[in-house]
């Protein structure tokens, strides 16, 4: 199995980023990849949540990845890199979002981590079924590249299943207390 090493090159460049395939035993490379959640407190859960942007920027790092794993090994490396150039706005508006997250709940060594993990997840994806992936991926590059305000939508249509992520927070209900207050 072929595991991706992935590290972003700059913490203000979230879209560039730099790859290397790295041999790897099949029994390291995750099938399934949580992101660890606190039960107990609330502050704690509260750190764990995303919010919209993060949540957001969560999707597209791992639509991101499926592309990126797509360029590599299924021949579309020109259809990646006209998606980041096409998208770098808004995967770089989004990037310091997810750092921001994991500034909060674990730090660059758990981002790190879990980059790693999606791609390792995609190239999962492709290893089992390498034409359907590649297909797939081909097609999101076609879509995108037609109509690119689909960004964000095609992002929330394809996460990779492997690799959870976080909830997102609840917004606290206002008191009725406090509703009442505001009605004339």
């Amino acid at each position: 199995i072929l595991m991706m090493v992935v590290s972003a090159v700059r913490a203000d460049d979230a879209a560039a980023t730099a790859v290397a395939p790295v041999k790897a035993p099949a029994a390291s490379a995750p099938k399934s990849v949580a992101v660890k959640t606190a039960a107990a407190p609330k502050q704690a859960a509260k750190q764990m949540c995303v919010s919209a942007d993060e949540a957001t920027a969560f999707r597209l790092r791992h639509l991101q990845s499926r592309l990126m794993v797509a360029g590599l090994s299924c021949g579309q490396k020109d259809a990646y890199n006209t998606f980041v150039n096409t998208h770098k706005i808004t995967l770089g508006d989004y990037g310091p979002h997810l750092i921001k997250y994991y500034n909060r709940t674990g730090g660059q060594a758990a981002l790190n981590k879990y980059v790693t993990d999606l791609a390792n997840a995609a190239a999962s994806i492709r290893s089992d079924d390498p034409v359907a992936f590649c297909t797939h991926t081909w097609s999101m590059f076609l879509g995108l590249a037609e109509t690119p305000d689909e960004l964000l939508n095609v992002a929330a249509a394809n996460p990779l299943p492997a690799v959870s992520q976080p909830a997102p927070c609840a917004i606290p209900a206002e008191k009725p207390a406090q509703q009442q207050a505001k009605t004339p």
